[in-house]
């Protein structure tokens, strides 16, 4: 059984984050074997206690989270509160570059001492997997 792997990412990447997505349930796309759960379906609220509520069922059951970290990352309001909550529950929290972004490192991430991998469907196979 894969694990299951919770995707953490800002906004304005949730197109690219998709795209990943896709190819990690495709049977058929063999170099990615693992499980997303994630929030991409959008949230009609701005009700911070609802959001928090649904990203905490969502990283239930969820063996890691991987941050994708794109141009923006950095300024999300909701990634440092995913990496948070899987970090309280003794989950690890991996980080990879999107392919050919060079964003600033969310300072989420910088001060829990995660690294950022570079961009290549291996490493991301590898972090979904460790």
């Amino acid at each position: 059984m894969p694990n299951v792997v919770f995707f953490s990412f800002k906004e304005e990447d949730r197109g690219v984050v998709l795209t990943i997505k896709g190819r990690a349930v495709n049977p058929r796309y063999t170099s990615l074997n693992f499980r997303v759960k994630d929030l991409l379906k959008r949230w009609r609220t701005e009700n911070e206690s609802v959001v928090k509520q649904a990203i905490s069922k969502s990283i239930n059951g969820t063996s890691r989270t991987i941050v994708f970290v794109g141009a923006d990352t950095w300024k999300s309001y909701w990634v440092p509160h995913e990496v948070q909550m899987t970090l309280d529950r003794g989950k690890p929290v991996y980080a990879i570059r999107l392919n050919g972004v060079q964003g600033k490192i969310p300072s989420c991430l910088s001060k829990n001492g995660i690294k950022v991998y570079p961009w290549s469907e291996a490493n991301l196979q590898a972090l979904a997997t460790v």
